[in-house]
């Protein structure tokens, strides 16, 4: 069951990056004179994701 869960939160964390991304990048399509904050907005997006994405490591688990 705890698999399921973060499987889960995986598929959501997923979508909303790829809304907020599609999102941005339209806008910045659209909006010449914002473009460079939308495209600033894309990045981080797509940092967030793959940070999240990127196991933690065991010693920060661990009770030292």
């Amino acid at each position: 069951m705890l698999s399921k869960k973060f499987l889960f939160r995986d598929e959501v964390l997923a979508t909303v990056m790829l809304i907020t991304v599609i999102g941005s990048l339209t806008l910045a399509v659209i909006d010449e004179k914002s473009r460079p904050q939308f495209l600033d907005l894309t990045k981080f997006a797509i940092g967030t994701y793959i940070k999240f994405l990127i196991p933690r490591s065991r010693l920060s688990d661990r009770d030292v």
